[in-house]
């Protein structure tokens, strides 16, 4: 283990860090860890990873590392430009045990559809179906103009959310298609959770996909993941008013209107009137 490396940063600080290339196994990185913490003086050791670097992101969750943010264009990359650092601590009390478990997306089937984790290989249909006109006038918050790099840091950005437990997002697949098995048909997810109360679910499809019932199954395999799983009591889905072909969905899922909110939808021309809608759990889909 004399490859991973623990660097005194004085004041009861020191910086811990992986071998490049192949990883300590878990019980060899734990020992390290807990040798380090006979310093007496030792009170907090920090960790500095590139934030797509997964498998060790993982390691040092598994080891017991709590995370605590990004630094930005903190590591130098191999090509010359920096990257952004995911940041990890464990303090001398802490257990090393990972923090929570590390989430994983699952497959969830959805009335002849397939709900999978999204993929790199994924992005020239994720750049068509935000780049679509449609996509565009109604979901403001995109990039207007919707490139590779765009998709990829959507990919970064859900991958992120699924490590802290805030949100999850899948492709939906046909795998029935026999021109397109595993083509990515839209997209579906919740986020905005309250542990034990609510979340929101939202969709967008390819275009080549609308008029189908695609995002109707997806959301209903979302919803009822939703109320079984995370084991919330409300799921919560919102529309500009205007959006009929959003609010169908919507409603075909069980969602009842609740109100509308002034201004509340952010969509290319500006702020719209907002459709909220919810849905309201069984106790035998919650319990």
């Amino acid at each position: 283990m004399s490859n991973v490396a623990v660097l005194d940063l004085g004041g009861g600080r020191a910086e811990l860090r992986l071998p490049p290339g192949a990883l300590p196994a878990l019980t060899d990185l734990r020992a390290v860890v807990a040798d380090a913490f006979t310093a007496p003086d030792l009170h907090c050791l920090a960790a500095y990873v590139a934030v797509d670097s997964w498998a060790e992101r993982r390691l040092l969750h598994e080891t017991g590392f709590a995370r605590d943010g990004v630094l930005r264009d903190w590591l130098p990359g191999p090509d010359g430009r920096r990257a952004h650092a995911w940041v990890g601590t464990v303090l001398r009390d802490d257990p090393l045990e990972p923090p929570h478990p590390w989430p994983e997306v699952p497959e969830l089937e959805a009335g002849g559809l397939l709900l999978r984790p999204w993929r790199d290989a994924d992005v020239p249909r994720i750049v068509e179906g935000c780049a679509d006109a449609e996509s565009q006038r109604w979901l403001g918050q995109m990039p207007a103009a919707y490139t590779s790099d765009a998709a990829r840091a959507w990919l970064q950005d859900s991958a992120e959310r699924v490590a802290e437990g805030t949100a999850m997002n899948w492709a939906v697949v046909d795998p029935g298609d026999p021109d397109g098995p595993d083509l990515a048909l839209g997209s579906v997810g919740w986020f905005d959770l309250t542990a034990g109360v609510d979340c929101e679910v939202g969709y967008w499809t390819h275009p080549d996909a609308r008029g189908r019932g695609v995002a109707r199954r997806a959301t209903e395999a979302v919803v009822a993941h939703a109320f079984g799983t995370l084991g919330v009591r409300r799921v919560r889905a919102f529309a500009a008013v205007d959006n009929v072909a959003s609010r169908r969905v919507i409603e075909a899922c069980g969602f009842e209107l609740y109100g509308i909110e002034r201004l509340g939808a952010w969509v290319r021309d500006g702020h719209v009137d907002m459709a909220l809608y919810d849905r309201m759990g069984s106790p035998a889909t919650t319990a």
